[in-house]
């Protein structure tokens, strides 16, 4: 898979030049996969001719429902991060024109899994021109209202937070330079990472554009009505969230939030990446901000990642180490009503079949919990699945596919899927998008 960790994107200061992703401007500067996971590098049969079309069963004498949804029309690769409970998905993939370096630029997009317009495609658009080429790390939300949030490259070539309606189209969030503290005049560069099912709040992370990247601030977004020509419109601030007790970990990212408006994501040294937190941000009881909370930390690996939250509080994650050799799946519970007590982590169980390291990324209110696993040699990495209702349970998803994940997971128990097999339209090392309805 062309997946980028952060720890590598991080100790090659991110702007590596690959040679899939020729880019004209600013990537932004975090990511997750360690590039040395080539289980992906099957090349298709020669000569295959891959039909586009929405495929409504992947087996039919499977009792698995699932969907192969393919590309953006013209399209070399998509991959999938969340699906909200309408049954809509979110990613990031290429559209045409394709450059010279086999692929097209950079969009966010979305696709139906079901209803009238199923399988059919939204190019969400960009801020300007000057998007990137190559594949990214698919780090966006949809919200059940329909608002999406992700980043798009600004007129000024830098990344920029980014918010979508149908209403509105695509809508500059701005940086921490525009709060108007000149402590962040330098916060050119911006991402939004998650909302919730509400779309009442945004959140992700804000930072100064360069090599090397120094700084990456955790941000959260919150909303106010402005009178706008005769009619209401949705205004968003930036705040940067509180990271005062860890003065020595100046990188964070977002991952994950829920309607009760807690926060979770990581902080990290930069270069070195030796420490890495598992953080939550909780709502202060009076109202002004969010307060800090360390999870508590795995002792089998040393870097901590919390990646997604539910409405009961329940987090999924995950412990590794610098060079994922050791990656483990991790469950934190609430421990009381207040959720500012956490259990320690709970280890998530390795699948059947010679898997020796997972990554725990998604999970919905009914418990599932959706991730990847692979093997020693990376031959294999298949789309994952844990329940909180059996802490013992784990099984690889049955999709057809020669290498995927499952990053996100709606209350409808419908996972998104990326993958790369037979019936994947993308590039010899490309990605599509696809579902599956978990049994």
């Amino acid at each position: 898979m062309k997946r980028i960790s952060i720890l590598a994107c991080i100790l090659g200061m991110c702007f590596v030049s690959m040679a899939w992703a020729q880019q004209p401007a600013t990537k932004l500067p975090i990511g997750r996969h360690l590039q040395h996971r080539r289980a992906d590098q099957t090349s298709m049969t020669p000569g295959l001719t891959i039909n586009r079309s929405f495929r409504a069963q992947v087996n039919p004498n499977d009792a698995t429902k699932g969907w192969e949804l393919g590309t953006y029309p013209g399209g070399t690769w998509f991959a999938t991060w969340h699906i909200n409970d309408l049954g809509m998905i979110v990613g990031l993939g290429d559209v045409p024109p394709i450059g010279r370096d086999g692929t097209g630029h950079t969009h966010t997009l979305a696709v139906p899994v079901f209803g009238p317009n199923a399988g059919k495609w939204i190019d969400l658009g960009a801020l300007s021109k000057k998007q990137p080429n190559g594949w990214e790390e698919p780090f966006n939300d949809i919200s059940n209202t329909g608002l999406v949030v992700s980043h798009s490259t600004a007129k000024d070539g830098h990344m920029h937070a980014v918010s979508w309606t149908n209403k509105t189209g695509m809508v500059d969030l701005g940086t921490l330079g525009d709060n108007g503290n000149p402590e962040y005049n330098s916060f050119n560069l911006s991402a939004a990472r998650v909302t919730n099912k509400l779309g009442t709040l945004i959140a992700g992370v804000s930072g100064v554009d360069g090599n090397p990247l120094s700084i990456l601030a955790p941000v959260v977004w919150t909303p106010s009505n402005a009178w706008v020509n005769g009619k209401f419109v949705t205004k968003w601030r930036i705040h940067k969230l509180d990271t005062a007790a860890f003065p020595n970990l100046p990188m964070w990212d977002i991952f994950g939030m829920n309607d009760s408006g807690q926060i979770i994501g990581f902080g990290f040294d930069s270069v070195d990446t030796t420490i890495g937190i598992a953080a939550l941000w909780n709502p202060r009881p009076d109202g002004k901000g969010w307060e800090l909370t360390v999870l508590p930390p795995s002792s089998v690996c040393p870097l901590n990642v919390a990646y997604g939250i539910n409405e009961k509080g329940e987090i999924v994650g995950n412990v590794f180490s610098s060079d994922y050799s050791c990656a483990v799946s991790l469950l934190w519970e609430p421990l009381d009503w207040t959720r500012r007590t956490y259990s320690q982590p709970i280890e998530l169980p390795m699948p059947k079949g010679g898997f020796i390291a997972c990554e725990g990324v998604g999970i919905n209110d009914l418990g599932d919990m959706v991730g990847d696993c692979w093997n020693e040699d990376f031959s294999l990495d298949l789309p994952t699945r844990w329940s909180t209702n059996d802490l013992t349970f784990s099984e690889i998803i049955n999709f057809p596919a020669d290498w995927g994940f499952a990053w996100g997971v709606n209350n409808n128990r419908i996972a998104s899927i990326t993958y790369n097999g037979e019936n994947c339209p993308g590039d010899t090392y490309g990605s599509c998008a696809g579902a599956v309805k978990l049994h």
